[in-house]
């Protein structure tokens, strides 16, 4: 999957996913965690003012790419780990923001990782997320999704069409949550129902 990744996004992105990228992470500063950041495509998007940029990815193939695009850099900030999003050996309240992307669909336990990654911000800090999640508004697509999701996991490396993310955000405890729905343009319809923005971590 790893050596598919990038092309398979391609159109994808182009529609849409890299302006939104651009929106959320173009304002980052601090200390940034990104989770499952894969091959790296938020690499080009994070600006000067970030000091601190861990990049996390549990699967070695991504890894592999991943690490070739930090070394082709013009960043010298960003250090690389393999950790699962459900279990990061870091601090408590290490980091100013921490970005998901196309990643809670796939964790095996997405409350334990919300829940891990509120533990790691800081008071105040957020949350940037970007994820396609069930088509709740949708009765027809949603009952298509829950028919396909076995076997779209098995495909997809785990990824779930079902997933509700929006209010495990809010089981985490993160009590500050600014989400828009939107429409990914171009994907297949399974995977089109998104949500992105912020949650905060208040104090």
């Amino acid at each position: 999957m790893a050596k598919f990744y990038d092309s398979a996004i391609k159109k994808v992105e182009d529609n849409c996913l890299s302006q939104w990228r651009r929106e959320l992470l173009g304002n980052l500063s601090g200390d940034v965690l990104e989770i499952g950041s894969g091959t790296g495509v938020n690499l080009k998007y994070y600006p000067k003012t970030v000091n601190k940029l861990v990049l996390t990815e549990p699967d070695s193939n991504m890894r592999h790419i991943l690490n070739k695009r930090i070394e082709e850099s013009d960043k010298d900030n960003i250090s690389m780990a393999h950790y699962h999003a459900e279990s990061i050996d870091l601090p408590d309240e290490s980091f100013d923001y921490v970005v998901s992307t196309l990643v809670l669909c796939s964790v095996k336990n997405p409350l334990n990782s919300l829940t891990e990654l509120k533990r790691l911000l800081r008071p105040n800090g957020q949350l940037i997320l970007m994820e396609h999640v069930a088509a709740d508004d949708n009765p027809n697509l949603l009952n298509w999704q829950k028919r396909v999701e076995p076997f779209w996991k098995w495909i997809g490396c785990n990824c779930h069409l079902t997933r509700q993310t929006e209010n495990l955000i809010k089981q985490a405890g993160f009590n500050s949550i600014q989400i828009e729905k939107v429409s990914m343009l171009g994907a297949p319809s399974l995977v089109k129902p998104m949500i992105k923005g912020i949650a905060q971590k208040k104090t």
